[in-house]
């Protein structure tokens, strides 16, 4: 019977092993430079096969952005399907007509390549200026402001575009690149327009200038007449060699918009503000389901208009199917200078029986600017084909009401963590010991004695004052000289031998890391700075500007010797100290477990928050999961539980960033796997999140000792019975416990699960920042870096910016 079923599983496969489909399609074919066109890459494959897209190169256009997607089907019909598909954002960098040629997909190892297409960009139109914003005669530098439309209704874009005008004459002569400061605007939602690159000549009111255009799309929110103060260009000019640079501000006129609210006759009575043009479209992100199992419903929307405003249509109730709203993400496109670009919504539907179930039509209605008049975009009914579940399935891991498993009815088991404990690696030092004796000790304590820190202030006080000589003598080489000796001087107290040969940028962090004030870091820093200028400066500094010099750096490096963190805290500690503070922490650790322990009761306090959640009171639930979990660190059951609390009050970031915790020390765990992938899907990121191998921490532990002690063993028996086999044995069990040390002790990357409704990924560590995505809670990302309150993170080549540390749940 086997045979016979596993049969009829191939034979769908046997007359398409060949048949691969790669098909590329471009969003538009004609754009201008400066646009944005989508590539997409699908391929759909027969079989579970490795599918990989090859890397091109494309001439005159920039690739900006890629993102995946690949989903799995299967039928008795045509077996295992795979669909995979890749979309490149490119951004045309010049005119012309292209050809994308070929792109090359291997699967399993055979290649197969996509049809060429052709792409023709067209040069850019120029923003063409309203007569009556032109520059009067004898202006010489000149700034105009103008809305496109002047009247708009709530909701609808309004272009601003503000003009800089330069003589040429004047051009030619400013000291630095012109300062533009945008008007700031109350009452809109606002995103910047790319403008022009930079200044172009043009032929104005017959004279000549050059004209840079700076544009902003202004989405207004509230009726009424709305007054956009004045743009600014600030400038600084020489008006020949003999005369001081002087510096000028010129300003726009100011603008005046004229909001209209939106009217009341026809508004459809679902409707929820969307502005623009639209159209939509639902699918299902797999065929095939079972009963009891989630399947994601999608509505995609695309248009013109403001994408981030559109709200998420209502889901009719589906009588059998129970509803869990999933994640919405969009990606944003300019069309000139209209902003459009697609946005998704998901669902998370959980049929509870076998049948067909139809999805009814899904509206979004909307309101079209351009006709003054509501519209409403609809999708298709969609019927959804549900094959019955597995035997027990729905009672047994499903409760009643909720997509996800049920809690854990007993606490678990805080893991021991014997790979951070001193006894576990003393007691792997007894047969290392026994084989290799005394020798390793001799080793250990052979060390080059240091000098102790008055003598090294001393010697650094010295450094110093035998640059007094040297200043009194109008010495040329003095201020090289001091910079070499405060740099000598900072990288001998901070124990950095390799800080002369760094930039000041490096210096600074490292004073700061010390202890060092930042105003007192900075200070250095200007120090440096001043000794670099000083050397090469046209008039020679006098005597006492040089002494002036040495004494300001003597009263930095004494602050600085004052206030940097002493030499034994700053190294890394060794020898017999660090074995001590090891044996000190790790003896600590179980009597603060104890006492912890001794304060509350953890069994009681997590069957309080069982009968809690089980109660529906989920807030009482995670206050009490949370209480258990101080007292027993680590029990994977109560993060499991609390991970379900914080998903039932609709914190599914929370839920997802507990789960993975819970992961991590229980990687076997089916339930947490479960619920983590109902929230989060099939997130790469999230997934690398956890354990490489479906073992714990002290699982590997206790393999890692096994292995250890067995090849030790063996190569002492050889000894006794000179038997290669033994010889063997013990080098390969040798082996095998190295890599499971190194996996074990190996530093863990940190990740990131956004917990914050309104986090926003920005490209650089301010709020003012440009924003570059607004994930949903529950997305997975790598931390990168630290820098205060903000964190750089990254998902591979998908994305990468800045969030705020508070949106984002880190588990290292």
């Amino acid at each position: 019977m086997t045979a016979l079923t596993l049969l009829l599983l191939i034979a769908p496969l046997a007359g398409q092993q060949d048949d691969v489909r790669v098909e590329a399609t471009l969003s538009r074919k004609r754009a201008e430079v400066g646009e944005t066109v989508v590539l997409t890459v699908s391929v759909r494959a027969p079989g579970l096969r490795n599918l990989e897209i090859h890397d091109f190169q494309l001439e005159g256009l920039e690739i900006i952005a890629t993102s995946d997607r690949s989903s799995f089907r299967f039928s008795t019909a045509v077996g295992a399907v795979r669909e995979f598909s890749r979309e490149y954002t490119l951004r045309p960098l010049r005119e012309g007509r292209f050809t994308i040629p070929p792109i090359g997909v291997s699967a399993d190892g055979r290649i197969h390549e996509t049809d060429p297409l052709e792409l023709t960009i067209a040069a850019p139109v120029a923003t063409p200026l309203p007569g009556s914003f032109e520059p009067e005669p004898g202006e010489e530098v000149a700034v105009r402001m103008w809305v496109e439309p002047e009247s708009a209704y709530v909701g609808q874009q309004v272009t601003m575009s503000v003009a800089a005008f330069f003589d040429p004459l004047v051009r030619s002569r400013l000291q630095r690149q012109p300062e533009y400061r945008a008007p700031d605007v109350q009452g809109f939602w606002t995103a910047d327009i790319p403008g022009t690159a930079k200044p172009e000549r043009r032929v104005v009111a017959g004279r000549e200038y050059f004209v840079q255009i700076f544009q902003r799309a202004l989405f207004p929110l509230t009726p009424g007449t709305v007054r956009i103060p004045s743009a600014t260009v600030t400038y600084e000019v020489r008006r020949g060699l003999i005369y001081a640079p002087e510096t000028f501000q010129v300003e726009s006129a100011p603008a005046e918009i004229t909001v209209l609210a939106l009217p009341e006759e026809g508004r459809p009575a679902d409707f929820a503000g969307a502005v623009g043009r639209y159209d939509a479209e639902v699918r299902f992100d797999r065929s095939e389901v079972r009963a009891g199992e989630a399947v994601n419903l999608i509505f995609e929307t695309r248009g013109e208009g403001n994408l981030s405003a559109l709200a998420r249509p209502q889901l009719p109730e589906i009588p059998g199917v129970r509803v869990y709203d999933g994640a919405e993400d969009a990606e944003v496109e300019l069309r000139g200078v209209q902003f459009a670009g697609h946005k998704r919504f998901s669902w998370v539907l959980v049929p509870e029986r076998a049948g067909e179930y139809v999805i009814p039509k899904l509206r979004l209605p909307y309101f079209d600017p351009e006709e003054g008049g509501y519209r409403v975009a609809v999708t298709e009914p969609l019927a959804l084909r549900v094959a019955p579940g597995a035997a027990g399935a729905a009672s047994t891991e499903v409760a009643a009401g909720t997509a996800i498993r049920f809690l854990k009815a007993e606490p678990g088991r805080a893991p021991l963590n014997l790979h951070r404990r001193v006894l576990f690696w003393i007691v792997q030092a007894v047969p290392l010991t026994a084989f290799l004796g005394l020798l390793l000790f001799a080793r250990i304590r052979d060390r080059v004695p240091t000098p102790g820190p008055v003598r090294q202030r001393r010697r650094r006080r010295e450094s110093l004052r035998a640059l007094r000589p040297v200043a009194l003598s109008g010495d040329a080489t003095y201020f090289s000289q001091l910079r070499a000796a405060v740099l000598e001087w900072l990288g001998d107290r901070l124990q950095k031998a390799d800080l002369p040969n760094r930039g000041v940028v490096y210096i600074q962090h490292a004073l700061e890391d010390a202890g060092v004030p930042p105003p007192v870091a900075l200070q250095v820093i200007d120090l440096l700075e001043r000794c670099s200028r000083l050397r090469y400066s046209p008039r020679p500094p006098t005597p006492a500007e040089r002494l002036e010099l040495l004494d300001t750096a003597t009263r930095l490096l004494r602050h600085v010797d004052r206030e940097a963190v002493s030499g034994k805290r700053m190294g890394a500690p060794s020898g017999s100290g660090t074995v001590l503070l090891g044996l000190a922490i790790l003896a600590l650790q179980p009597a603060a477990l104890y006492g912890i322990q001794l304060l509350a009761d953890p069994g009681r306090t997590f069957d309080e928050g069982v009968a809690a959640y089980t109660r529906g009171e989920y807030a009482d639930a995670v206050e009490l999961f949370e209480q258990a979990l101080a007292a027993r660190p680590g029990d994977p059951h109560t993060l499991y539980n609390l991970g379900d609390a914080y998903y039932e009050l609709g914190d599914r970031g929370k839920a997802a960033a507990v789960w993975v915790k819970a992961l991590r020390i229980r990687p076997r765990d089916r339930d947490a796997r479960y619920n983590l992938r109902l929230v989060v899907g099939d997130d790469p990121v999230v997934g690398s999140a956890l354990p490489p191998v479906p073992l714990s921490s002290d699982e590997m532990a206790l393999v890692f000792s096994t292995l250890w002690f067995v090849g030790f063993l063996a190569l002492i028996a050889r000894k006794r019975w000179r038997t290669g086999l033994l010889t063997f044995s013990g080098g390969a069990a040798l082996t095998v416990a190295v890599l499971v040390a190194g996996l074990l002790m190996l530093p863990r990357s940190e990740y990131g699960i956004v917990v914050d409704p309104e986090a926003v990924l920005r490209a650089g560590p301010v709020r003012q920042s440009e924003v570059l995505a607004t994930p949903v809670p529950g997305t997975g990302y790598l931390v990168r870096e630290r820098r205060g309150d903000w964190l750089r993170v990254s998902r591979g080549g998908e994305s990468e910016g800045w969030v705020e540390a508070r949106a984002i749940e880190v588990i290292d």
